[in-house]
Protein backbone atom coordinates (compact mmCIF):
# COMPACT_ATOMS: atom_id res chain seq x y z
CA UNK A 1 0.00 0.00 0.00
CA UNK A 2 1.13 3.51 -0.85
CA UNK A 3 0.40 6.57 0.67
CA UNK A 4 0.36 10.18 -1.67
CA UNK A 5 -0.96 13.10 -1.31
CA UNK A 6 -4.09 13.92 -2.89
CA UNK A 7 -3.94 14.74 -6.61
CA UNK A 8 -7.18 16.23 -8.71
CA UNK A 9 -7.02 13.26 -11.02
CA UNK A 10 -8.34 11.34 -8.09
CA UNK A 11 -11.84 13.00 -7.70
CA UNK A 12 -13.47 10.49 -9.60
CA UNK A 13 -11.41 7.47 -7.43
CA UNK A 14 -12.55 9.39 -4.38
CA UNK A 15 -16.45 9.81 -5.76
CA UNK A 16 -16.79 6.14 -6.23
CA UNK A 17 -15.23 5.04 -2.49
CA UNK A 18 -18.01 7.82 -1.44
CA UNK A 19 -21.05 7.22 -2.85
CA UNK A 20 -20.29 3.51 -2.05
CA UNK A 21 -19.27 4.36 1.90
CA UNK A 22 -22.36 6.82 2.63
CA UNK A 23 -25.69 6.99 2.34
CA UNK A 24 -25.61 10.67 2.27
CA UNK A 25 -21.86 11.21 0.14
CA UNK A 26 -20.84 14.53 -0.96
CA UNK A 27 -21.84 15.28 -4.18
CA UNK A 28 -18.00 15.22 -7.15
CA UNK A 29 -18.40 18.64 -6.87
CA UNK A 30 -18.67 19.56 -3.30
CA UNK A 31 -15.17 17.02 -3.60
CA UNK A 32 -13.66 19.02 -6.16
CA UNK A 33 -14.62 21.88 -4.70
CA UNK A 34 -12.81 21.51 -1.76
CA UNK A 35 -9.61 19.84 -3.45
CA UNK A 36 -9.00 23.52 -4.91
CA UNK A 37 -9.41 24.75 -1.65
CA UNK A 38 -5.66 27.05 -0.58
CA UNK A 39 -6.74 25.43 3.05
CA UNK A 40 -6.68 22.06 1.53
CA UNK A 41 -4.84 18.65 2.39
CA UNK A 42 -5.57 15.38 1.53
CA UNK A 43 -3.99 12.05 0.71
CA UNK A 44 -5.18 8.71 -0.61
CA UNK A 45 -4.05 5.45 -0.18
CA UNK A 46 -2.93 3.38 -3.21
CA UNK A 47 -2.80 -0.19 -4.13
CA UNK A 48 -2.02 -1.95 -7.07
CA UNK A 49 -2.33 1.50 -8.38
CA UNK A 50 -6.19 2.26 -7.83
CA UNK A 51 -7.27 4.63 -4.91
CA UNK A 52 -8.47 2.28 -2.43
CA UNK A 53 -8.96 4.91 0.99
CA UNK A 54 -8.72 9.24 1.43
CA UNK A 55 -8.67 11.36 3.76
CA UNK A 56 -9.13 15.05 3.00
CA UNK A 57 -8.84 18.37 5.96
CA UNK A 58 -9.36 21.57 5.57
CA UNK A 59 -7.43 24.04 8.49
CA UNK A 60 -7.43 27.38 9.73
CA UNK A 61 -4.46 28.82 11.54
CA UNK A 62 -3.06 25.79 14.04
CA UNK A 63 -6.49 23.87 13.49
CA UNK A 64 -7.83 21.38 10.77
CA UNK A 65 -10.82 19.78 10.50
CA UNK A 66 -11.63 16.01 8.89
CA UNK A 67 -13.92 16.50 6.05
CA UNK A 68 -14.31 13.07 4.35
CA UNK A 69 -12.44 9.78 5.16
CA UNK A 70 -13.48 6.68 3.44
CA UNK A 71 -11.95 3.04 2.74
CA UNK A 72 -13.15 1.10 -0.09
CA UNK A 73 -15.08 -2.54 1.50
CA UNK A 74 -12.58 -4.68 -0.04
CA UNK A 75 -9.81 -3.02 1.87
CA UNK A 76 -11.68 -1.89 5.60
CA UNK A 77 -10.16 -3.44 8.65
CA UNK A 78 -6.78 -3.85 7.22
CA UNK A 79 -5.16 -0.56 8.68
CA UNK A 80 -5.42 1.48 5.69
CA UNK A 81 -7.04 4.51 7.54
CA UNK A 82 -5.03 4.64 10.75
CA UNK A 83 -2.39 4.91 7.73
CA UNK A 84 -4.24 7.62 5.95
CA UNK A 85 -4.56 9.22 9.61
CA UNK A 86 -0.80 8.49 10.73
CA UNK A 87 0.20 10.35 7.14
CA UNK A 88 -1.75 13.29 7.83
CA UNK A 89 -0.71 14.07 11.28
CA UNK A 90 2.86 14.48 9.62
CA UNK A 91 1.77 16.46 7.54
CA UNK A 92 -0.14 19.09 9.76
CA UNK A 93 2.99 18.94 12.10
CA UNK A 94 5.04 19.71 9.82
CA UNK A 95 2.55 23.12 8.82
CA UNK A 96 2.35 24.23 12.42
CA UNK A 97 -0.65 22.62 12.82
CA UNK A 98 -1.94 20.64 15.66
CA UNK A 99 -5.23 20.47 16.65
CA UNK A 100 -7.56 17.87 14.47
CA UNK A 101 -11.83 17.88 14.91
CA UNK A 102 -14.15 15.64 13.30
CA UNK A 103 -17.73 14.64 13.43
CA UNK A 104 -18.92 10.99 13.15
CA UNK A 105 -22.35 9.84 13.68
CA UNK A 106 -23.39 8.78 16.76
CA UNK A 107 -24.42 5.08 15.23
CA UNK A 108 -21.29 4.53 13.90
CA UNK A 109 -19.18 2.99 16.64
CA UNK A 110 -16.01 1.46 14.44
CA UNK A 111 -15.15 4.39 13.16
CA UNK A 112 -15.58 6.34 17.42
CA UNK A 113 -13.45 3.35 18.41
CA UNK A 114 -10.59 3.84 15.24
CA UNK A 115 -10.97 7.90 15.83
CA UNK A 116 -10.04 6.72 19.81
CA UNK A 117 -7.68 4.20 19.32
CA UNK A 118 -5.69 7.01 17.54
CA UNK A 119 -6.12 8.99 20.54
CA UNK A 120 -9.29 11.79 19.59
CA UNK A 121 -11.71 12.29 22.86
CA UNK A 122 -15.15 13.09 22.37
CA UNK A 123 -16.01 16.95 23.14
CA UNK A 124 -19.40 17.29 21.77
CA UNK A 125 -22.86 16.16 20.18
CA UNK A 126 -24.41 17.42 17.57
CA UNK A 127 -27.78 16.93 17.75
CA UNK A 128 -29.39 15.99 14.40
CA UNK A 129 -26.51 16.83 12.48
CA UNK A 130 -27.05 14.38 9.96
CA UNK A 131 -30.44 14.90 7.79
CA UNK A 132 -31.74 16.18 10.51
CA UNK A 133 -32.23 12.89 12.40
CA UNK A 134 -28.71 11.67 13.92
CA UNK A 135 -26.75 13.18 16.21
CA UNK A 136 -22.97 13.71 15.10
CA UNK A 137 -20.50 13.03 17.94
CA UNK A 138 -17.61 15.68 18.01
CA UNK A 139 -13.94 14.86 18.77
CA UNK A 140 -10.84 16.29 18.98
CA UNK A 141 -7.35 15.33 18.67
CA UNK A 142 -4.25 17.56 20.08
CA UNK A 143 -1.03 16.55 18.13
CA UNK A 144 1.56 17.66 20.30
CA UNK A 145 0.50 15.66 23.23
Amino acid sequence: MIIRKWLYTDVSSVFKIEKESFSDAWTKEMISDTFIQDNFIGFVAEENEKVIGYIALTYCLDEAEINIIAVTRDFRRKGVASALLNATYEALLSSGIDKIFLEVRKSNKSAQNLYKKHGFTVIGVRPKYYKGIEDAILMRKDLKE
